[in-house]
């Protein structure tokens, strides 16, 4: 795998082959378990407010090196936007990926985020795939300072 592999997939079952050494699937409920390692999460679309909070609240766990999130580009939504404030990179797919084994291709971009650990080797896969900003380069507002004569 072009990452070095994951050792969870928190939200398997959509896809033909298994992506991680252990899976949760739906029957497992990965919201409901603790997780460890190099994570990959592609969740259900349905509920990405709950996904989202679980991945920022295993983020701080000792126990997670790196997850890799894949989910709609949809920066309309606040889930969206907590999931960029903690990310530590995100990547851009440049084109509509399929889903499984569909000929047609979602109707939606797709942004990969990764939190926690980021190496170059997930930089340079997700960078094929698209545009990556790492979050370092997010602006912050800057206090605005004036020159005040003291006289």
């Amino acid at each position: 795998m072009a990452v070095g592999g994951f050792d969870l997939d928190a939200a398997a079952g959509a896809e033909e082959s298994p992506i991680a050494e252990c899976v949760y699937t739906e029957d497992d409920d990965g919201l409901a378990q603790s997780w460890f390692g190099t994570v990959w999460v592609n969740p259900p679309y349905s509920d990405m407010k709950k996904w989202t909070e679980k991945v920022i609240s295993e983020l701080h766990r000792d126990e997670v090196d790196t997850i890799l999130y894949l989910c709609k580009g949809d920066t309309s939504t606040n889930w969206w936007h907590a999931a960029v404030t903690e990310a530590s990179a995100v990547g851009m797919i440049d084109s509509r990926l399929s889903f499984g084994g569909e000929s047609n291709s979602a109707p939606f971009a797709s942004h990969v985020f990764v939190f926690g650990d980021v190496n170059n080797t997930v930089l340079d896969t997700l960078n094929r795939r698209g545009t990556v900003f790492t979050t370092d380069h997010i602006h912050e507002n800057t206090a605005q300072t004036k020159l005040v004569d003291d006289k």
